[in-house]
């Protein structure tokens, strides 16, 4: 294990190592930095004599050897032959080493230069010379013994230096760092070599040029065995960066002068919900100054915050990082509305001070005839307010404080619908208190996905009731007395029609006809009655296959007018959320697009467009047309439709009755051949599709 680790040391080392044979110093081992700075592959070396390549000065390096092979550590300045003819200038040591028992000589390459005693480059340096050719980074070596400082041509680029006019000492690179900067880059480069660790420093620099620029510098100390080292480092040009940095700096400080005087409270926390920064309207709110809020821990400062909405909001935008709002009143009574976003490493706050517009909310409130009440988890009313309490004869705070389950203990609907509620369901329900008759809605409210309380909006729909009542009453006279006297009519009529002749036979025939018009048209009246006295929450949705009901429709139609065109482009099965009465809801527009224009050359064109969520309906004629001002009011009730007013008008307002109860829409527009066309937009359904 051991020998596989020195092993990896000696090849992969930046020392210039080779070990040879004691006899004739023959290589037998070299490793690639070593190998690199004469130019040399490692495996050329190896066998070779090192006194074979001092060439000329063979013999005072052999002398040398001899010496370093008697213990003694020898250090000698020669010339060696390269891989490519050229005479290198190197500085070797020599000592003697046992390896596995046996005597070997080391020999370490110090530095290596060419005839004019200029550092030779090594293969590895020329790489990343030409790595560095395209960047603002150059490389820099100081011999703090000699003074010799050397930069590589990607340095002297960066100083904008001619080749080879550098002085390569540290005065001339001191006189190019801006006199400004000067004594803090001595300062960093002295406390590295005290600490014995990486130099590290930003600064200006005045190039030959004249352009000043902004640098980043490090460096690494190699210490030398009997004196001082050297430092190995690189120059990287910053200007750009540093700039934008300064420009950030001046938007960040237009910003902060900024907040500091909008009337809304800024504030930022970090991971531990410290404040770093705020504005005076939230030391304001707080009571405080700026610097006495600033670098405190918010739940120092509002400890009756901690365990709210608040504390539960800061929290999930932390850990999610997705924006959120919520509202929370001080003690003091005061409304905030915050917006949550997240921020380096913790969250940024807007406080909106709300108290007026919840002033004006609760004002209204007071006065509309509504009830608008919050119970918490256990149904202790909250909050109670709105007109109808007095109606009720109550207070707010005769609810306030009080459990729903015991102020209506003897009322099992209200308790039932509390106890839904605060399981997590949303939903409607009508309720009679004495003489008043209340329709309300529910509404959890839930945290981290449990309901933590429930809002109660009741309405008064007493006269609604009534209402309805009334129609009820009316929708039964019309199935007993009226359907009832038009069975008795049409059975008479039937009887003469069989006894009478010709003139006679018509007119009761058509007494027939008009108790079968009568019939119809009472039962759906009595459909629309039914629709609208249904409240919303009894009234059953379930998927309708529309395409099936078109298309018997108008397989009807085409056979009843042959005259008319009709074109169609329906997908099979595609269901929609109605009942049963769709089929009269399509046939009413159907055939009212035929009844209220002229046959003669007429195309009526059904078209089906399914969405993901919707479901649009498109029954288009090249009749008439219909007036802009008169295509919302074709569906009340009284109106007709197209430009020939024939008929009750009483099938458009049963169709724009029901596309309501069935949650969609319906309009009319002008058709491309100058017509008009109805749009039905429904709930699709993807019921066992």
């Amino acid at each position: 294990m051991e020998s596989s680790i020195y092993e990896h040391i000696f090849e992969n080392t930046a020392a210039r190592i080779a070990v040879h044979e004691p006899d004739d110093a023959r290589f037998t081992r070299v490793n690639r930095a070593y190998a690199d700075a004469l130019g040399y592959a490692p495996s050329v070396l190896e066998g070779r004599s090192l006194a074979e390549l001092a060439s000329q000065e063979a013999t005072a390096l052999t002398a040398a050897i001899e010496r370093a092979l008697d213990g003694e550590s020898e250090q000698i300045e020669t010339g060696l032959i390269a891989d490519d003819g050229s005479t290198l200038r190197v500085t070797f040591e020599l000592e003697t080493i046992a390896v596995d028992g046996q005597r070997r000589l080391l020999s370490t390459l110090r530095s290596v230069a060419d005839r004019d005693g200029k550092v030779k480059p090594t293969p590895s340096d020329r790489r990343l010379e030409i790595a560095l050719s395209g960047t603002n980074t150059g490389i820099w070596e100081w011999d703090m013994e000699t003074d010799e400082v050397i930069w590589t041509p990607s340095m002297e680029r960066l100083f904008r230096v001619e080749p080879g006019t550098f002085e390569g000492t540290f005065e001339g690179f001191a006189k190019r760092v801006h006199p400004d900067d000067l004594s803090d880059v001595q300062g960093a480069i002295e406390t590295a070599i005290e600490r014995d660790e990486m130099f590290q420093t930003e600064y200006r620099i005045q190039r030959d040029d004249g352009v000043q620029r902004w640098v980043h510098a490090r460096g690494e100390l190699k210490d030398a065995a009997d004196g001082p080292g050297r430092i190995v480092g690189i120059v990287t040009d910053i200007t750009e960066q540093k700039e934008t940095q300064q420009e950030l700096r001046k938007q960040e400080r237009r910003y902060r002068q900024l907040v500091e005087r909008l009337p809304d409270a800024h504030y930022t926390m970090d991971s531990e919900y410290r404040i770093t920064f705020c504005n005076e309207a939230l030391a304001n709110r707080l009571g405080l100054t700026v610097e006495e809020t600033q670098g405190e821990v918010i739940w120092d400062l509002l400890p009756e915050a901690e365990g709210t909405v608040a504390e539960r909001t800061f929290q999930e935008v932390m850990e999610t990082g997705t924006p959120q709002n919520f509202e929370y009143q001080y003690e003091s009574g005061e409304w905030v509305s915050v917006q949550v976003y997240p921020y380096e490493n913790g969250i940024a706050a807007v406080s909106t001070d709300i108290t007026d517009q919840r002033e004006a909310l609760v004002s209204i409130l007071d006065t509309t005839p509504i009830v608008l009440y919050r119970f918490d988890s256990d149904g202790i009313f909250q909050e109670a307010r709105g007109d109808m309490l007095e109606e009720l004869g109550l207070e707010p705070d005769d609810l306030i404080g009080e459990s729903i389950f015991e102020f209506y203990g003897d009322n099992e609907h209200v308790t039932a619908a509390a106890r839904r509620a605060l399981e997590g369901e949303s939903f409607r329900y009508t309720l009679t208190l004495g003489d008043i008759t209340l329709e309300t809605k529910y509404k959890p409210v839930y945290a981290d996905g449990e309901v933590t309380s429930v809002i109660g909006v009741s309405t008064d729909v007493t006269e609604l009731h009534r209402q309805r009542e009334r129609m009820e009453f009316f929708n039964s006279i019309l199935r007993h007395d009226v359907l009832n006297g038009m069975t008795v009519i049409k059975m008479r009529a039937e009887l003469l029609a069989d006894e009478l002749d010709s003139d006679l036979e018509q007119y009761a025939q058509t007494i027939i006809d008009w108790c079968d018009t009568t019939t119809e048209v009472t039962r759906r009246v009595r459909k629309v009655i039914e629709t609208l006295t249904t409240p919303d929450e009894e009234h059953d949705l379930e998927p309708v296959d529309v395409s099936s009901i078109l298309e018997r429709k108008l397989g009807k139609l085409d056979n009843a007018y042959p005259s008319v065109e009709f074109e169609s482009a329906v997908p099979a099965d595609v269901r929609v959320r109605a009942d049963s009465l769709l089929t009269d809801v399509l046939g009413n527009v159907l055939s009212n697009s035929i009844e209220h224009n002229d046959e003669t050359d007429l195309r009526i064109t059904t078209t089906v467009e399914p969405d993901d969520d919707i479901v649009r309906i498109r029954i288009a004629d090249n009749g008439r047309g219909i007036a802009d001002d008169r295509k919302q009011s074709v569906f009340r009730r009284g109106e007709t439709s197209h430009a020939k007013e024939t008929g009750s008008g009483f099938g458009l307002f049963f169709v724009d009755v029901m596309i309501e109860k069935y949650g969609g829409e319906v309009w009319i527009e002008d058709s491309d051949t100058g017509g008009a066309r109805f749009v039905i937009e429904l709930t699709r359904d993807w019921a066992e599709q």
